[in-house]
């Protein structure tokens, strides 16, 4: 089992996008979030959304997607967990450079 889950979506205004993330890290749902400007073409005007990238733990997922929702956020959500060792560094930045 995966110990972090990866978990997208997007929403459209920078103000709920803030206001989504903030509402999520106060309810300790989430270790990290990024937020993300991403072209939409079906929304009028600029046709932009912004795209969340969160990171919970795999018994936050169904809280946290449920949060989403509350706040009338309508867009798919994806959840992945995350394979690969976060810890680990590239290999370019452990070799010894001597």
């Amino acid at each position: 089992m995966a110990e972090f889950i990866e978990v997208r979506t997007t929403i459209e205004g920078h103000e709920r996008a803030a206001e989504l993330a903030h509402g999520i890290l106060r309810a300790g749902l989430a270790t990290s979030i990024d937020i993300a400007e991403v072209p939409h073409p079906a929304i009028a005007g600029n046709g932009v959304a912004w795209q969340l990238t969160l990171i919970t733990t795999p018994p936050k997922v169904g809280t946290l997607e449920r949060h989403i929702r509350e706040v009338g956020a309508d867009a798919p959500i994806t959840s992945e967990p995350i394979i690969h060792d976060v810890d680990s560094y590239p290999d370019w930045l452990a070799d010894d450079p001597q």
